[in-house]
């Protein structure tokens, strides 16, 4: 009985002193992508989540990813069927359109999807502190869901740390940082966030956005293209990892 009655009273003061143990998750979140197909091959599974439980979501894209050396193969399978290659800039708006269908698979409403253009390669932390901010204030009281800032990919772990700092300042009070599909074995977490079953139709038209080879309508298959093997492993994972 005494066990019972101080277990009582650790638990009452920890309510009290204001620990997370009883904290409600946030019914709005913000998902940050550095580049286009880090929404569904790492995030996705919670966004899934977050869909399912009914709540609000936002996606933010960071970068066009023109720096992506795939250019070259998709300028390739180009010329393989008489076709002009793309530009740079082409390349991008088509990355951020396999995009935007990603997450229009995925369930996120069009109102709720931002694209930014922040140098690919070379995303600043100072630069992503500003969009948060401004997610920030456009969605308060949301928790915000980037990548890992211990992420060897200097553009991925730019939007972790970015968002560390905010938290650390106490301007964001709800953070979640997750692994990439491809550093899985590589890094540590916290816990899992895996597909709903039953929206794991919608998962796999999500990762399939990006294979779409249709360049009349300017989508030319550039996620599959540049890294297929994340594609494979997202799909045998269907969860998403993270640490606070």
């Amino acid at each position: 009985m005494r066990a019972i009655y101080l277990t009582f009273i650790l638990l009452l003061s920890v309510f009290l002193g204001g620990c997370t143990l009883f904290e409600k998750e946030p019914d709005t979140s913000v998902f940050y992508a550095p580049h286009a197909d880090d929404e569904t091959l790492s995030l996705g599974p919670s966004i899934l989540r977050q869909i399912d439980k009914g709540n609000e979501i936002a996606v933010v894209l960071l970068s066009h990813g023109e720096a992506s050396q795939s250019i070259k193969k998709i300028n390739e399978n180009l010329r393989e069927k008489n076709m002009p290659p793309i530009s740079k800039e082409e390349f991008g708006n088509s990355r951020v359109k396999e995009f935007k269908k990603s997450v229009g698979e995925l369930g996120v409403k069009s109102e709720n999807v931002f694209v930014h253009d922040l140098p690919d390669g070379e995303i600043n932390e100072n630069d992503v502190m500003k969009i948060m901010e401004e997610m920030n204030e456009r969605f308060p009281e949301a928790r915000h869901h980037a990548l890992t800032y211990n992420d060897p990919h200097k553009d991925h772990a730019a939007s972790g740390s970015a968002l560390k700092k905010l938290v650390e300042e106490g301007i964001i009070q709800s953070a979640l940082y997750y692994l990439p599909v491809q550093e899985f074995e590589n890094l540590d977490f916290d816990d899992t966030y895996p597909v709903p079953d039953e929206l794991t139709e919608e998962y796999r038209k999500s990762l399939g956005a990006y294979r779409v080879w249709k360049p009349d309508e300017g989508f030319y298959r550039i996620g599959y293209t540049s890294v297929e093997s994340y594609f494979v492993e997202a799909w045998k994972y269907r969860e998403s990892r993270w640490h606070r």
